[in-house]
């Protein structure tokens, strides 16, 4: 074996796989519930209720038995990030930080880190110009090691920075604890990914590969969806950016409820040049969010896109200045919107949670959404082909271009995000699978009701045949309401732009400047 521990003492390991963990429901026959391992972060100024089933940095890092960490970042406050560890390991514990600064930023993080002998510094190379890192700005992944020879992975999408982690809506996957490989054993599909991806930086993270090589991570249900820089062609083509989510949907089945009518919801917190019309937004990206294994079964799904107002700015948590991590210029937005506003959504999340709390997270999600019409108020009101937890904004540099008639893919930024779908977690016992959405006050829905006039009957017993098999629900906690909440631009809603100044007070009684 390539590590220091023997088979056996493997064996007596007592390794919590707690994500995996399935629980049966009190409140519907044959039906029971699994973690799909996203979380949405907590939010400091929210209460309780507001906040189930959340996770703060601390929760994820305090942990006396974490022996070494690995934190992929743009922006880090170092002596913050060390603060959520137990003070015995602040100072410590040898911490790799992998960022994407600025040269004036990384001489300001080189003098935080002469306070920490623990910390070692890399910084990748960016192939392209004007490239960004960007398990980076937006999404951020840990490897934590323990000293019970487990190791868990975390991708989430807020800086290492204290006010991402206060009142701004942030996400997090996180694998199960994940042992040391049995001697001989396969490698995963999910960790051959993360190799990969962990290659693309060269020899500054080799010891860092090989130490993920040590571990199992066959538990883990999900794929990786990583972008690279560079300019890809052949199979590398569709291993990375939207290309490589357009393969990896080409073996997913879209569910009965989708088939007909669904809608591709693309929520983000940045907005790139898109282009003056929208063949990248449509032509290309949305025909690879449109792709499934049953496609020529499916209608074309609708595309709506939520992105905050300046209504939502002014008046969120933070007020304006909420708007400095919302980074859409006003020129781009000015050059897209005659085709954008047709698909643009407010940031509504009342339901959710997260209301006043502006989107940090990036999501992507094939759903059905239903009008819920039944009186039932423990049903959910979607069903979910598809969910996608990323660091990818809506761009060119993080999804990649297709050039040279569609024979090469450029990116220009590092990026990473986790997709899970039904047909992950599918065992023997369960007749069905589904991905439902779930808000605060109903943390483990049921089924949607069906509000369909046809075939009622014939649904009706389908869903009871299936309930005799066993029902296996994966709830996500979506950060948005359902249904959506389209701009209202003759109302005098206002896409945010954040480099033009606002005159009117927010709640708070500040002006912005940019």
């Amino acid at each position: 074996m390539s590590d220091n521990c023997s088979e056996s003492s493997i064996k007596r390991q007592k390794i919590n796989l707690g994500k995996n963990d399935i629980v049966e429901s009190s409140i519907q026959q044959h039906v029971s519930y699994e973690d799909s391992g996203i979380k949405l972060t907590t939010t400091k100024s929210l209460p309780d209720s507001e906040n189930v089933e959340s996770v703060s940095l601390s929760s994820i890092l305090y942990s006396e038995d974490l022996i070494e960490m690995v934190q992929f970042n743009y922006m880090f406050e170092l002596e913050f990030l060390m603060s959520n560890l137990p003070k015995s390991k602040q100072k410590t514990i040898p911490t790799t930080i992998v960022h994407g600064l600025s040269e004036e930023s990384e001489r300001y993080l080189k003098s935080e880190a002469n306070l920490f002998k623990n910390v070692k510094l890399i910084s990748p190379r960016l192939p392209i110009p004007y490239g960004t890192h960007h398990t980076k700005v937006k999404d951020i992944a840990m490897l934590l090691f323990y000293a019970n020879f487990t190791m868990r992975m975390v991708i989430h999408t807020a800086n290492a920075i204290r006010r991402d982690w206060a009142d701004k809506t942030q996400g997090v996957y996180m694998t199960p604890f994940l042992p040391k490989k049995r001697e001989n054993a396969s490698c995963s599909e999910f960790e051959l990914d993360l190799i990969e991806y962990l290659d693309s930086y060269g020899d500054k993270l080799k010891h860092i590969r090989n130490k993920v090589k040590e571990y199992d991570f066959s538990t883990v249900k999900a794929k990786l969806i990583a972008s690279v820089p560079g300019y890809h062609v052949n199979e590398r083509m569709e291993r990375f950016g939207h290309m490589r989510l357009r393969n990896v949907l080409r073996h997913v089945t879209i569910p009965l409820s989708c088939k007909l009518e669904s809608t591709v919801i693309c929520q983000f917190s940045s907005v790139g040049s898109l282009g003056k019309d929208e063949s990248w937004l449509i032509n290309e990206f949305a025909d690879s969010l449109n792709h499934a294994k049953n496609q020529n079964q499916c209608s074309d799904p609708e595309i709506k896109l939520i992105y905050p107002t300046v209504e939502n700015v002014r008046d969120s948590l933070e007020g304006w200045a909420a708007g400095r991590a919302l980074p859409f210029s006003h020129e781009n937005y000015l050059k897209q919107k005659v085709y954008m506003q047709k698909y643009l959504n407010k940031w509504k999340a009342i339901e959710a949670g997260r209301d006043r709390a502006m989107p940090h997270i990036k999501t992507y999600s094939r759903m059905k959404i239903l009008s819920n019409l039944s009186t039932n108020n423990s049903d959910s009101n979607a069903d979910i082909a598809w969910f996608l937890l990323t660091s990818s904004n809506l761009s060119k540099a993080a999804w990649g271009t297709l050039q040279k008639k569609g024979k090469q893919l450029m990116i220009r930024s590092y990026e990473l995000g986790v997709l899970i779908f039904p047909e992950l977690f599918h065992k023997v016992e369960f007749t069905s699978v589904h991905l439902i959405n779930s808000i605060p006050r109903n943390l483990k829905p049921t089924l949607p009701s069906c509000n369909t006039t046809s075939s009622n009957s014939t649904l009706s017993k389908k869903r009871n045949r299936l309930e005799e098999g066993g029902t296996l629900i994966i709830p996500i906690r979506l950060p948005y309401d359902l249904p959506l909440t389209p701009y209202n631009f003759q109302g005098g809603d206002e896409c945010w732009t954040w480099n033009i100044p606002r005159t009117e007070t927010d709640w708070l009684g500040n002006i912005y400047r940019p």
